[in-house]
């Protein structure tokens, strides 16, 4: 017969080791928000909609500018942010990181052809770059290499801007082999081989709904396991030539 003290610790690791999410009331529905409505956004949200709904949630996903939409999520205004760099769970507090990588992606530059060497290092003070308004890990590299960042609201209107020579070159984000940039839209400049940067996309939700955080990755594991992520990413890289580059 167990003792009330050996009673009392039993009971103590039996409460630990039982799953965070089990028996915790999961909502019915979430409002996610995402930025930009093009390939990489549409299938992550294909994705964790799946994910979703075999915990029987419904997940609708809103889209919004980037920066508020990570505001939007952060105040608890919308459930989550649908993929963010993993910097942003230390950036913004009220955002839970779901702890399983969505996507992955490199950070591209794009110059004018013969001139890949503004990007020796360190870079001039004087040099401008061209980033699409929003997506973080442009701006955190922007900061890093000590360049002044300019703000685009789209894939082209940064190209334009490198054309024009209003500014020394332009960043991209590739994200899961999905190419921001058409080769058409490409003349006159050249994409630099070496990526600037490596990094991984996770699925954010707001702290309120931290049961949900940690049933997810469970979830996107066995669905990585089954194939259904690399079937949802094949079907819309077989559809990128519906969206345009902005």
């Amino acid at each position: 017969m167990l003792t009330n003290k050996a009673y009392r610790a039993w009971l103590f690791l039996a409460l630990f080791m039982i799953p965070a999410h089990s028996g915790a009331e999961l909502p019915e529905r979430v409002q996610i928000a995402a930025s930009y409505d093009e390939p990489t956004t549409a299938a992550g949200a294909a994705i964790v909609k799946r994910a979703y709904q075999r915990l029987g949630v419904d997940a609708s996903v809103i889209i919004t500018p980037s920066r508020r939409a990570l505001m939007m999520a952060n105040t608890g205004v919308l459930d989550g942010d649908l993929f963010r760099i993993g910097r942003v769970a230390q950036l913004f507090p009220n955002l839970v990181r779901v702890e399983h990588v969505l996507f992955t992606g490199t950070l591209r530059a794009v110059v004018r052809k013969d001139e890949t060497h503004v990007l020796a290092l360190p870079p001039p003070q004087s040099m401008t770059v061209a980033i699409r308004r929003g997506i973080i890990i442009s701006e955190l590299t922007a900061r890093n290499m000590g360049v002044t960042p300019v703000y685009a609201n789209s894939n082209s209107q940064a190209l334009s801007l490198l054309q024009s020579k209003r500014v020394d070159a332009a960043f991209f984000t590739v994200i899961s082999q999905f190419n921001p940039i058409a080769p058409q839209d490409l003349t006159g400049l050249d994409v630099v081989e070496k990526p600037l940067a490596a990094f991984d996309l996770y699925h954010y939700l707001n702290r309120r709904h931290w049961e949900l955080a940690n049933a997810l990755p469970d979830v996107l594991r066995q669905m990585e396991q089954e194939g259904v992520i690399e079937k949802v990413l094949e079907s819309f890289r077989e559809r990128q030539g519906e969206w345009e580059t902005d």
